[in-house]
């Protein structure tokens, strides 16, 4: 049987393939119920977070975004030490919990298993905005650049994104959230509330789909699922990809998290995406 591998598209100079792993259900932060973060964090021990990770290299995924804090850096530097990181590109994020920005970069730097690109948190990034904190962002985006990796910023709002493109910011590229969950009453950060005032509105993703088609610098398109609202079954999962795939730009790349305790997300994930490009294939 031929293997189900993820295409590869160009991204900032590197083969990335077109849909990336995300790391939020290893955090427990499932974006629906404390339940279900709970039974999320139940389930990601150590080795069920590297065996995500080995399933999505077998895969043909070749990257993944995960936060820049103890506990995923702990887990990492076992991965790394193991060699089970073959050719694994790392979008580091940023965590909003540390007191000090530049001793988080610091740390995410001096990380065993290398990052390749480094993105401003997007709840942070929003709310400093929110409270007229352009410069302190900026601020932040040149401690990252500093470092010489990639920079990328992430948002959930499409006008900072539009405003960071058309005020030429200095980041290369940009995550950009469906669903605009600190436009919508927001006003904490998961790592503090959980998902607590997260307001699901379908008229948000066409909106940041026209911003990601705008602007120039290549984007990756996040919460794709609704947080898990729109992938209940295999029919829903296709349809809400297929929308992202048809309205971002044709090397920006999907960011999913996933769920591996009742079934092979990952896999049926790249499935569905090698589907929907040969149905959209002349």
């Amino acid at each position: 049987m031929k293997k189900t591998v993820a295409p590869k598209v160009e991204f900032l100079g590197h083969k990335i393939s077109r849909i990336i792993l995300g790391s939020n259900p290893f955090s427990g932060f499932s974006h629906q119920t404390k339940k279900l973060d709970e039974e999320m964090l139940d389930f990601y021990t150590a080795e069920e977070i590297k065996k995500a990770w080995d399933e999505a290299q077998n895969c043909g995924i070749n990257a993944f975004c995960a936060r820049g804090d103890r506990h995923i850096l702990r887990i990492m530097r076992e991965y790394y030490n193991e060699n089970r990181a073959k050719e694994f590109f790392w979008f580091a994020q940023t965590a909003p919990e540390f007191a000090s920005f530049q001793s988080n970069v610091s740390l995410i730097v001096s990380s065993k298993l290398k990052p390749s690109f480094i993105y401003h948190h997007g709840g942070q990034l929003d709310i400093l905005l929110m409270e007229g904190k352009k410069q302190l962002v900026k601020d932040h985006l040149k401690m990252i650049r500093d470092t010489g990796y990639f920079t990328g910023m992430a948002s959930h709002q499409p006008q900072f994104i539009e405003m960071a493109e058309e005020e030429n910011w200095d980041v290369d590229f940009y995550l950009a959230c469906f669903f605009n969950l600190t436009g919508r009453g927001k006003k904490e950060l998961t790592a503090i509330k959980g998902s607590h005032g997260e307001i699901f509105d379908m008229s948000d993703p066409p909106k940041m789909c026209e911003i990601i088609r705008k602007v120039k610098k290549p984007c990756i398109a996040y919460k794709i699922f609704g947080g898990g609202r729109l992938c209940k079954n295999r029919t829903q999962t296709k349809s809400a990809m297929s929308f992202a795939l048809q309205n971002i730009k044709k090397n920006d790349l999907i960011l999913v998290g996933v769920f591996q305790k009742r079934t092979n997300q990952i896999k049926q994930d790249v499935e569905i995406l090698n589907e929907i490009i040969a149905e959209n294939t002349d």
